[in-house]
């Protein structure tokens, strides 16, 4: 939520570079995560 708030109202500022990194870096980790979840749900 936070950094949606940052890239929609502040993108001027924004790093790309930061922005590339949780991207490539801590989506596909959170992505997993929400996997197990779900499977564990059904």
């Amino acid at each position: 939520m936070g950094m949606r708030d940052i890239i929609t109202h502040h993108y001027a500022d924004l790093n790309a570079e930061t922005v590339f990194y949780t991207c490539k870096r801590k989506i596909p980790p959170l992505l997993e995560t929400v996997r197990k979840i779900t499977q564990d749900l059904q």
